[in-house]
């Protein structure tokens, strides 16, 4: 204890550099960390930092030294591992508190702090005298660090790799301890601790104190380089151009760490994907800046909802991420209406699908990531049009729909040359004969695994795929198969109709040469196919469908309005399309009051003006049928007659219709 008091009492003079450099050291930490602070938190952090340099690591460091050596007394090399370890026993614990000061994570206080150690440490190996080590410190110490000013910022400022980079971490404090050695090793085993003490010896150590130094400090300037423009790219290449959401590449980069971060803490994951209603409009409306800062807001509040999950922006109006279970509903259900109060026109409505991620998603994360999520826009799309939800979660209904859907698009061509895909005929009476005039053919499947499935369950997935020509090319195929059964028994075949969707326009194939091809190889007449168009379709895609139109009445076919009043622009398709047929939709004859028959007269009348015929949907009573012949509707359909059958049981029915 008595050598390290008057160790102590000598400090002032032989250790001014650690102090001065400690000033140093904490006026580059006020500088770096808190220079926007107000002036108190600036002097409370500069005497912190000050009190925790390493000046401070050295003080202690000399007193423990000396107590080990009051104890056990040593020298040579036992003495130079004694120091030693002494001063890296308290750098490390004061670099710590240090650390928990400035509030940065463990790189950027173990660099800045292994700069002055480091500068330090090679000012006593350099010099001979206090003064020069007081020089060489003070000037290595302001060269190093504005050298690595950049890197500093850096890592002060962005959540970089070497955060968590474990090999910087050991790398940096084994070269603090290598520098320790070099330093206290011309002290204590080559006896050159006296001013003006010179060895060859000790001349050595310190060359190779000042090699190793500037290969750290060069090796340490590439890997930032290296790392800093890696990360650069990484931020270019994971963030979202528009918004401060990610991208697809980042979640499915981070996806798997996330959700074992979830399952560490009990907490289930669920992925979630979101669609804007009406959010067109703002674009046309008011310019792609104003939509582009609304899916900012959006972004923004997604974030702040769920700032340990992962938001990002899949496509134009479409968010999705990764996020807890626990509370999601609630945040979710405030975004929506956070949403809506950013409406500048038409109502903007967040539609927000969530699927529960499975306990298998982390075995492998390529083959789940996109199905989950996939799944949460299936639930989204479930969302009905209209409806006061708008956040559905992905159940066991709509899983089976999922698997029916899935099913439907992978089996297609096995259902037509199976069987499994049917038609089903639905007679048009002639209302003022009373007599069958024609049949509509109907897109079944009977799935051998499924059962019966519904139009919505196989039509809507093939439309969304563009597929469906394949269906409603069978239907006229089939129709045309049957068509032959009948000749070749004597019988009259009557014309159909049948629905082409808008898809099969837009289909990888010809969807007239394709017709044509099936009516000349079965010897059709025209006259017995009529091409039905739904009056949606027109709405969706309306120069297609003029073109549509004239290309089929140049090929010599009837072209049919399906569902018409079903829109919300009837009379302008009558002003621009030529139909030959108008089939009246059945919604009219569902709600058969007083407004609906005014309705249904005045469509009749006004078809009736413009050489068009007309079909009502859906009758159901005697009432109604008498009704559509006091008005001057061409043809009935309906369950009064018939329903949909298949053509071995549409042969019988067709006797008593005749």
């Amino acid at each position: 204890m008595h050598a390290f008091i008057t160790w102590l009492n000598a400090y002032p003079y032989n250790n001014f550099p650690d102090y001065t450099q400690s000033l140093l050291f904490a006026g580059l930490v006020v500088w770096i960390f808190f220079r926007q602070e107000k002036t108190s938190v600036k002097v409370k952090n500069f005497l912190l930092s000050f009190l925790l340099s390493f000046n401070t690591a050295n003080i202690f460091a000399a007193l423990i030294n000396s107590l080990i050596n009051s104890s056990f007394p040593n020298k040579g090399l036992s003495s130079f591992f004694v120091a030693d370890f002494a001063l890296l026993l308290t750098v490390i614990p004061i670099g710590e508190l240090f650390r928990n000061v400035v509030g940065k994570g463990k790189t950027v206080f173990l660099f800045i702090y292994a700069q002055f150690f480091v500068s330090n440490c090679l000012g006593m190996i350099i010099a001979y005298t206090v003064f020069q080590r007081f020089l060489i410190t003070i000037i290595l110490s302001i060269a190093i660090l504005l050298g690595f000013r950049q890197e500093i910022r850096y890592m002060a400022q962005e959540k970089t790799m070497l955060s968590t980079d474990r090999r910087f971490i050991f790398s940096t404090v084994f070269f603090m301890a290598l520098m320790t050695a070099e330093a206290e090793m011309p002290r204590i085993v080559l006896d050159g601790s006296k001013d003006g003490a010179v060895n060859s010896l000790a001349i050595g150590v310190s060359i190779v104190g000042i090699f190793l130094t500037v290969m750290y400090n060069v090796i340490m300037k590439f890997s930032f380089y290296s790392i800093s423009t890696y990360e650069t790219y990484l931020r270019e290449h994971y963030n979202d151009v528009i918004t401060p959401a990610k991208n697809l590449s980042y979640l499915s980069d981070h996806a798997v760490e996330l959700v074992e971060y979830y399952e560490r803490k009990g907490v289930q994951a669920v992925v979630f994907y979101t669609d804007i209603q009406n959010f067109r409009d703002i674009n046309i409306l008011h310019g792609y800046e104003a939509g582009s800062h609304v899916l900012k807001l959006i972004a923004e509040k997604l974030m702040a909802a769920f700032p340990d999950g992962i938001i990002i922006r899949m496509s134009s109006d479409h968010f999705a991420g990764i996020v807890p279970l626990d509370g999601a509903i609630e945040h979710f259900d405030q975004i929506r209406k956070d949403v809506e109060d950013l409406s500048l026109d038409e109502t903007l409505l967040l539609n927000i699908g969530v699927y529960q991620l499975s306990h298998n998603f982390t075995t492998d994360p390529s083959k789940y990531l996109m199905r989950s999520i996939d799944l949460a826009a299936t639930a989204m799309r479930h969302i009905p049009q209209g409806s006061k939800e708008h956040i559905q979660m992905f159940n066991e209904d709509l899983e089976k729909a999922e698997k029916i859907r899935t099913h439907v698009l992978s089996s297609v061509d096995q259902a037509v040359t199976e069987g499994w895909h049917d038609v089903y005929y639905q007679p048009l009476i002639d209302i003022k004969s009373g007599k069958l005039a024609e049949f509509e053919a109907l897109s079944r499947w009977i799935d051998p695994i499924y059962g019966f499935l519904t139009p919505d369950q196989f039509i809507v997935p093939l439309e969304d795929s563009r597929l469906v020509y394949k269906m409603d090319l069978n239907v006229l195929r089939s129709f045309a198969k049957d068509a032959q059964v009948q000749l070749s028994q004597g019988q009259k075949v009557y014309p159909i109709s049948f629905n082409i969707s808008r898809t099969d326009l837009e289909a990888s194939i010809n969807i007239y040469e394709e017709i044509e091809k099936i009516v000349h190889d079965y010897h059709l007449s025209k006259d017995l196919v009529h091409i039905e168009i739904t009056e949606s379709a027109l709405n969706d895609s309306s120069e297609k469908m003029k073109e549509a139109l004239h290309h089929f009445h140049e090929l010599g076919y009837e072209v049919w309005m399906d569902d018409f009043g079903s829109g919300y622009s009837s009379l302008n398709v009558l002003k621009d399309y030529h139909f030959d047929v108008l089939k009246i939709d059945m919604v009219f004859l569902r709600h058969f009051d007083e407004r609906s028959q005014t309705i249904i007269a005045s469509i009749c009348e006004m078809a009736s003006h413009l050489g068009i015929r007309t079909v009502a949907e859906g009758v159901e009573t005697q009432q109604q049928f008498d009704f559509l012949k006091k008005v001057g509707c061409t043809y009935a359909q309906g369950y009064l007659f018939s329903k949909p059958l298949p053509f071995d049981e549409t042969t019988i029915k067709m006797q008593s219709l005749m």
